[in-house]
């Protein structure tokens, strides 16, 4: 709600932000001229502009969890995520901070001590590096029917970076038939899985075609 109150705010403005729920949080922000840099239509609009109508009654029952579906032996995969693994690689994970080699420059995903490039290999000489925002192409890509899926087919494949790194990903907002090799791609931070067992959402990052 904030981020669509910022699209429409001019500068000078007051946004009072307010939360209850075991207690109160109140925030209070005052908007600048550093506003006219942010980027319209980038946030909540711009998701709204990009949506895709769903007209399959079934669909939208089952993906709002309203009726139980036989999914599959191919669906009961415990998916425990490990809490403390999540913890400590928050900026790996959250924030898809890889690395970039101070001497050669290369960079990768994720950070290692050893840079992956074969003609360096230089030792802790890796600064972070966050490909989050960086431009990306579609190298290789999979439609794959066998794994469950509420929309199939699942897409992913692997990508490779405009400033270097490649990163193996899932592909979404796309059709089948609608993904190649060359697509233009970036980075959307999406749910990746539903631990229903301990109620548990997980989120990672995905490619989206641009």
């Amino acid at each position: 709600m904030l981020a669509a109150t910022l699209e429409s705010a001019k500068p000078g403005e007051k946004i009072l932000v307010a939360q209850f729920g075991q207690g109160c949080d109140v925030l209070l922000f005052e908007t600048t001229d550093a506003l006219a840099a942010h980027k319209k239509g980038a946030c909540v609009s711009g998701a709204l502009a990009r949506r895709k109508e769903e007209t399959n009654y079934n669909k939208f029952l089952g993906f709002n969890g309203m009726i139980e579906l036989e999914k599959g032996m191919r669906a009961e995969v415990d998916k425990r995520t490990a809490l403390t693994t999540l913890y400590r690689k928050n900026d790996m994970l959250m924030g898809l901070v890889g690395g970039k080699c101070r001497v050669c420059g290369t960079a990768q995903y994720p950070r290692a001590r050893i840079c992956v490039n074969p003609n360096c290999k230089a030792v802790d000489s890796q600064d972070p590096y966050s490909f989050a925002e960086a431009a990306g192409t579609v190298l290789s890509w999979s439609a794959d029917f066998l794994t469950y899926s509420l929309s199939p087919p699942n897409h992913y494949g692997m990508i490779t970076f405009a400033d270097g790194g490649r990163f193996m990903a899932d592909i979404t907002d796309v059709e089948q038939g609608q993904i190649d090799s060359g697509t233009k791609v970036k980075m959307v931070f999406r749910v990746k899985d539903r631990d229903e067992k301990r109620g548990f959402v997980r989120y990672f990052w995905k490619a989206a075609p641009v």
